[in-house]
Formats: structure tokens, sequence, C-alpha cells
């Protein structure tokens, strides 16, 4: 007499098991009281959709949680008075090689305060520039009377390529906001857009942010506490946590360029 086993089932994965609870909680939630008449054949199409819709959602919110955090663990250089600034940039500018093949990446990003008034927003306050995983500047350009020409020089210098994600519409703002000329650094095809460069990597047609990006092709998430993103950049001197949430965004357009490029 033969005896039949009973396959054991094999157990779900963490994640799937959560959609599949959110699925349930979804359907339990539909009460008939609450449902106003549509056709058969349109009530199950949009149960599906709403389904289908639910599970991608889940799931993708699920993955992203898990990814561990993106951080600069380096040396991080804050300069708010403009003679500390132009010497800071002179000794960058001085490093650079002659040789214009070998160009010099650095990641590159700004902050100013969010206002929500019509009219003109806040002035450019932080410049961030990452070198490398071991240093990154925060220029606290709000804080001097101007841009000192050395930081100048090196936005415009041929032997730098700057990276980052809407990098030229920061640029735009920088010279709106202190009357330098940013023109030259655009034309001479040393600023990088990491979302154009992304699209043309990935074959895709995103509008990426820079969380977006490092959660795609990183497979880290950035801190991006609202309370932090939307503060008052203006203010000094820094904060703590201000300083580490630039850096990590400059450090992240760095890292970003260099995998992007690999592909």
């Amino acid at each position: 007499m033969a005896v039949h086993s009973k396959t054991k089932k094999r157990p779900l994965p963490q994640w799937m098991v959560a959609v599949k609870d959110q699925q349930d909680r979804n359907r339990a939630s539909k009460s008939p009281r609450n449902v106003s008449y549509v056709s058969p054949v349109n009530e199950m199409q949009t149960e599906e959709q709403m389904s289908a819709k639910v599970e991608c959602q889940s799931a993708s919110n699920i993955m992203s949680e898990n990814m561990p955090m993106f951080e600069f663990e380096g040396s991080i250089t804050y300069s708010y008075h403009e003679s500390d600034c132009a010497c800071i940039c002179q000794d960058i500018l001085s490093q650079l090689g002659k040789d214009l093949c070998q160009m010099r990446i650095i990641g590159f990003d700004t902050e100013w305060p969010v206002t929500y008034n019509k009219g003109t927003p806040a002035k450019t306050a932080v410049i961030q520039m990452c070198l490398s995983e071991k240093e990154c500047y925060l220029f606290h350009v709000s804080c001097m009377p101007s841009i000192p020409k050395p930081l100048q020089s090196l936005i415009l210098d041929k032997r730098v390529t700057l990276v980052g994600v809407n990098i030229e519409s920061d640029l735009w703002k920088l010279e709106r906001d202190y009357d330098f000329k940013v023109k030259p650094a655009i034309d001479q095809g040393t600023v990088v857009d990491l979302s154009k460069l992304a699209n043309t990597k990935l074959k895709s047609s995103e509008r990426w942010s820079l969380d977006g990006l490092c959660r795609n092709v990183l497979r880290k998430r950035l801190e991006k506490d609202k309370d932090l993103r939307c503060g008052n950049w203006a203010d000094y001197p820094l904060s703590r946590n201000q300083k580490t949430y630039a850096c990590n965004d400059a450090f992240a357009s760095l890292e970003l360029y260099k995998c992007l490029e690999s592909k």
C-alpha cells in the first residue's frame, strides 16, 4: 500500500509575508455598504489593479527600508570665513595636475533655506564639495561678503569635473545670488548632471532625485529628514546633523558618478 507524504510548504520570504498581510487588510477593509454599485467587470478590474498596486508599493517600501544608510565617514572641513575659504580652495587648486586628461572629479551640491512665500527664494547658503571618501568641504558662503575668487576659480577650472543631481540649476542659482558667472563651466563640459547620466547609462527616462539614484544604483538610502532638508541653512554655525547631511549628499554624488561611469 503506497503512502503519500504531504509536501511541506516552503515558507514565504519576510517581505512577501508583509505584502500578503497588507493585501488581506485591504480586502477586509472593503465593506459592501461603502462601495457604490459598478458593473461586475469594472469591479473585478479595479480590485485586480488595486491589489497589484498595493503589492508593488508594499514590496518596494519594504525593500527600501531594509537598505543600509549611505554615510560619509571621512573628514569634514567647515569654512565660514572668506579668507579661510580662499586659502582652502587655493590649496586644492595647487594639488591639481597640469594634464587636462587627469580630471579631478568632485561631488557637488548646494543648500539654502526653504521659504514658502512667493517671490525670490533665499540665497544659496552652503556649497558642498566632496573630493574623495576621505575629504569633504562645506563652504558657508552666506556668511561671507562674496564668493572668494579661489572658490570661483575652483568651480570654473577645466581640470575639475563637478557632478551632481540638477547641478546646472544649482550653478545658475549661484550666478543669480552672487553675480558669479558660471556659464564657462557649463559650456566647457565640466559639469555632469547625474540624472541625465543615469538615464543614458540605465536606458531610462526618469526624473531622478539623489535619494532615488542611491536606492536604485548604490542600493543604499540617504537620510532625508524633512526638518534638516527644510531647515535654515543660513544660520551660523551649522549643526553637526546639518554638516553630516550636507556631506552625505556631496559624497553620494561622487560615488554615483563613479558607479554609473563604470557601467
